[in-house]
């Protein structure tokens, strides 16, 4: 299980980065070669499928994943209740998207037919509950190289349609195509994995005993991404599509950068576990040791995206997102900054998560929501497409430090050194850059550069050496204690 689990962890981080420059190579090809509206629009409908399969989520996949791993016999039985219970909530979903789109809020009739047909891909989301079939049997081989194949041949379909002179509706539809096969495709691999079908009825007994055990954690999700996703659905209007397209210029550059941010603090989640059962130091050493490194790391990431936003933008689209009104240099530094709390939050998620804090990441979730829509009710208008970043960055501030204020009253933060050190790299950075300004290929070279220099860096501190030791002094004692429990009769 061991090598099992190693093995998916290697698989996914190259399936990310596989995924993360198909996704840059998609979003040049589109920002270079749309309209502004057309752009919007496209990003629009990616990011109602990724609100929405929060929302066919909420938290029951997790439970599902938690459950098999106690009780593997009743595999069967829980994929049929998580199908029947997430394809009840994607119903919901398909509904409230269909609505949207026959609404006065959409008046444009292309941008109607895009949304109805999201809405029917919507539906088919609540076939990913398959997904764990693969997470427990650690088999992802198989369903990374078919999201790979969807993403590349996305890639090469927009290309020939827009070679035909393709507008945004077709490429939106396209998106939806994309969807739909991924869902399906995961379905045809799982049961290919399984060997037979699996029965899910509308009403199936214990699809609600899911619900009741998943939900805290599913709205604390849903809560966020609504949030972070605010601005997008804010700016679709027919008079702001042209903000909503810098807007996205800038976010789809930032989002894979805290996808990998979640990516690096999931294994963290056996982790801080295995360290907590062990003692309470442990979980606060290794805790201190991983918040330092990543905040470090994040300061530096920030400051090479606020200082280096127009080359960035340039190497990406050209010139249509880096001068002129549709400028989206003021958007991208905006996240940018943001990205210094966006980056650790997800190791404090985990932190609560493990602790079984449920409850308190719910109600986070929804106070940053309730920040995010009176936020962008009142900075929008003003200032439309930096209002939103900049109202997304506040966002990402107050999570943070909600999440803080809990560690700190319960004494997991350790006042030390280790802390003054982590801006060091970042601030360092920005005086080199501020120096090398009007060379940006230098600029570029020293960015690239000071990264794994910050990484080095950052492992060396106190805080983090004690972090690796606690872990692997944690696994040997799990490990000793397991041999001890098969000697005996």
């Amino acid at each position: 299980m061991k090598q099992g689990v190693a093995r998916s962890q290697v698989l996914l981080l190259l399936a990310q980065a596989c995924r993360l420059l198909l996704f840059l190579a998609v979003t040049s090809l589109l920002g270079r070669q749309l309209s502004a509206a057309d752009f919007a629009l496209v990003a629009w409908v990616s990011s109602v499928f990724i609100v929405a399969a929060e929302m066919v989520d909420l938290g029951t996949s997790a439970v599902v994943a938690r459950n098999i791993a106690a009780q593997p016999g009743r595999e069967g039985e829980l994929l049929s209740a998580l199908l029947s219970i997430r394809r009840l909530l994607a119903s919901l979903a398909a509904l409230a998207v269909l609505a949207l789109a026959l609404s006065p809020l959409v008046p444009e009739p292309g941008h109607r037919t895009a949304l109805a047909a999201a809405a029917a891909g919507v539906y088919l989301l609540h076939l990913h509950a398959y997904h764990a079939v693969f997470q427990w049997r650690q088999a992802y081989g198989g369903i990374l190289a078919l999201g790979l194949a969807g993403q590349a041949g996305f890639l090469l379909a927009s290309a020939a349609a827009l070679k035909l002179q393709a507008t945004g509706v077709a490429i939106a539809l396209l998106v939806v195509l994309r969807e739909a096969l991924l869902a399906l495709s995961h379905r045809w691999a799982a049961l290919r994995l399984l060997g037979r079908g699996v029965r899910a009825p509308w009403h199936q007994p214990g699809m609600f005993d899911l619900l009741r055990q998943g939900w805290m954690l599913g709205v604390a999700g849903v809560s966020y991404k609504l949030a972070i996703y605010g601005g997008v659905f804010w700016l679709f209007t027919p008079q702001s599509l042209q903000a909503l397209a810098s807007f996205s210029a800038a976010h789809r550059l930032l989002v894979p950068t805290v996808e990998l941010a979640w990516l690096f603090v999931n294994p963290l989640f056996a982790a801080l576990s295995m360290a907590l059962v062990r003692s309470e130091s442990d979980f606060r050493i290794q805790f201190n040791g991983q918040a330092q490194w990543l905040l470090g790391l994040a300061c530096t990431v920030a400051v090479t995206g606020f200082l280096l936003a127009p080359q960035v933008l340039g190497l990406l689209y050209g010139s249509a997102y880096v001068t002129g009104s549709g400028s989206a240099v003021p958007v991208f530094r905006w996240m940018a900054a943001g990205l210094v709390f966006a980056c650790v939050t997800p190791l404090f998620v985990v932190a609560e998560t493990t602790l079984g804090h449920v409850r308190a990441l719910m109600l986070l979730g929804l106070g940053c929501l309730a920040v995010a829509v009176l936020g962008n009710l009142w900075a929008v208008p003003r200032w439309g497409a930096e209002g939103a970043a900049a109202v997304l960055l506040v966002c990402e501030a107050l999570v943070l430090a909600g999440l803080l204020a809990r560690s700190i009253r319960r004494k997991e933060i350790r006042s030390d050194a280790g802390w003054l050190w982590c801006p060091v790299p970042a601030c360092t950075l920005a005086v080199v850059l501020n120096m090398l300004e009007g060379s940006a290929v230098w600029q570029g070279a020293v960015a690239l550069a000071f990264l794994p220099a910050t990484v080095w860096l950052l492992s060396r501190l106190p805080a983090h050496r004690a972090c690796r030791a606690s872990m692997v002094a944690v696994a040997g004692t799990l490990a000793a204690t397991a041999d001890v429990a098969k000697a005996q009769p």
